[in-house]
């Protein structure tokens, strides 16, 4: 637990704690600026928070100084020195308070952990016990918003930190780390697949190539078992290479024609594109001398134009189209080569060696695409079934923990504003989340919302400790607040309370107010020794 905190800028210069509760006495004027919140928020930076630094005031007034800490756990006393100067710097001290080893700040967080018996894997120190020092001038005061640390921070990583503190998060770590492999394969191979380093191919072409690799094995089965055959026949072997060849200059020719078809129109248009010429107008001019010639020749320029993009329009297609051509003449020419090649080789008896080559390769090409393409497909499938897998165990968790909380919620509320007030609920999504009181949008009720959700995870958790300012208590009922500390003060985990006021709580409340405090302030006592409101 926090045992204390020193400071030389302190009028008290040691402030020492205790298990329970720990209260921050303000006086009956409820007089503000005379340093409840700094304190909590000083608490906050022993913690290893950074809060206290944007308050500007304090370093401004104060300088740079320092804060002693101790902790003490199971008998053992441990004390460090942190200061606004270096703040990521913290140093572990002696018994009195003389620094030993400097140590970064992660580094005292994660001591704290340990210490702490957080024996959560997938959450920092700061992420668990973070939100539940609501201070003001800290970013999670936002009722709507209860489990935002910081209000620009995703609604999905709250909803895995409230996962992670009630430690259900193993599970789910286990899926999303196998999640984030998949994806990571699947983006690989589709950067491949991009970049052409290897092929990709469509539904389509896996199937033909299926049908070319049973062709491909028949044909290679039909040579092992007939090679004597082939042998002194090559010319069936050559047959069917250059019916193959055939069907694919075929092929070829149907695309060639009609290109050319195209091309044939696209030159015609061309030839074709005119556009009205103020020559043209001399004779409507005869007709109707009053007409505008100036508009006619607007209607010329205009037409000119027009046809100047398209007549733009129609050369580029017209190259593109010649390119293909182009290309399509040169692959008609390779065919017919390897045609030649093929019948004049009739009587050389390696043709079979080199079908058999050219089948192995065409073989291997076909089932290295095939491979690809189902590689692609089963990491599709993946990554589609571990998100549904993913998807359900969050559900399951999240229904688990709604039904914790608002039930912890509902007996809380109960027992401190009586069975008929209604209790807030939470409502936990994958990805979002929402917490509100039904037809009551009152401050006090909202304040006091947030405090009840504090107090519900605080008692069905490891959490260690919370701290809650006095302005969360400001507008809640005498009655209500008296039994709030009924509740802080029934469990030996720390809670950090600033509060003011309280003789108007009740004799039984002011006394256990007074008797936990750690500091009384008041106009004349503020916690620094210098006043810098005067």
């Amino acid at each position: 637990m926090l045992a204390e905190i020193r400071c030389e800028k302190f009028r008290k210069e040691t402030i020492s704690f205790h298990k329970g509760l720990n209260v921050v006495l303000g006086d009956e004027n409820a007089t503000n600026s005379i340093g409840k919140s700094s304190l909590l928020m000083v608490i906050d930076f022993a913690f290893g928070g950074n809060g206290l630094l944007a308050r500007k005031d304090i370093i401004d007034e104060l300088g740079h100084h320092d804060y002693y800490i101790s902790f003490e756990f199971e008998g053992e006393i441990y004390r460090f020195r942190r200061g606004t100067y270096q703040p990521d710097i913290v140093y572990k001290c002696s018994i009195e308070y003389e620094a030993i080893t400097a140590i970064p700040v992660e580094e005292y967080t994660a001591f704290l952990k340990a210490v702490y018996s957080i024996n959560i894997e997938e959450i920092s120190f700061r992420s668990f016990v973070g939100l539940y020092l609501r201070v003001w001038g800290k970013d999670n005061l936002n009722v709507h918003r209860p489990l935002h640390i910081v209000q620009n921070m995703s609604a999905k990583n709250c909803i895995n930190n409230l996962i992670k503190t009630f430690g259900r998060y193993s599970a789910i770590k286990e899926l999303t780390e196998k999640l984030k492999q998949k994806d990571e394969e699947s983006k690989a191979l589709r950067s491949a697949f991009k970049n052409r380093i290897i092929p990709k191919i469509g539904k389509r072409e896996y199937k033909d190539n299926e049908e070319r690799i049973t062709r491909i094995e028949l044909e290679i089965e039909d040579i092992k078992t007939n090679l004597s055959k082939y042998a002194t026949n090559i010319a069936e072997v050559v047959n069917r290479e250059v019916l193959e060849l055939k069907i694919q200059k075929d092929e070829l020719l149907a695309i060639k024609l009609n290109t050319q078809s195209k091309l044939s129109r696209i030159k015609r248009n061309i030839s074709e594109n005119r556009h009205i010429k103020s020559k043209h107008f001399n004779s409507l001019i005869q007709y109707f001398p009053e007409i505008n010639k100036e508009r006619l020749a607007n209607v010329e320029e205009f037409h000119s134009s027009v046809a100047r993009i398209l007549r733009s329009e129609l050369r580029e297609t017209e190259r593109e189209l010649e390119g293909q051509l182009f290309m399509i003449n040169n692959e008609l020419s390779k065919l017919d080569s390897k045609m030649t090649n093929t019948l004049s080789s009739i009587d050389e008896p390696n043709k079979i060696v080199d079908r058999v080559y050219e089948l192995s390769t065409s073989f291997h090409n076909a089932k290295e695409e095939n491979e690809y393409y189902e590689n692609d497909v089963s990491l599709k499938n993946d990554v589609k079934q571990i998100k549904g897998a993913l998807s359900d165990e969050k559900t399951q968790v999240l229904s688990l923990l709604q039904k914790t909380i608002n039930d912890s919620i509902r007996r809380i509320v109960t027992s401190v504003f009586g069975p008929d007030r209604k209790s807030p609920t939470i409502q936990l999504k994958e990805t979002n989340y929402s917490y509100e009181v039904v037809k009551d949008t009152g401050t006090g009720t909202a304040y006091a919302s947030l405090i009840v959700l504090d107090l519900a995870i605080f008692n069905n958790t490891i959490l260690p400790f919370v701290a809650h300012d006095s302005l969360l208590f400001k507008n809640i009922e005498n009655d209500s607040v008296s039994n709030l500390f009924k509740i802080y003060s029934g469990t030996e985990k720390q809670s950090f309370v600033a509060i003011d006021e309280v003789e108007k709580y009740g004799t039984e409340t002011s006394t256990l107010l007074r008797s936990n405090s750690v500091v009384q302030l008041d106009d004349n006592n503020v916690l620094y020794k210098i006043d810098w409101r005067k």
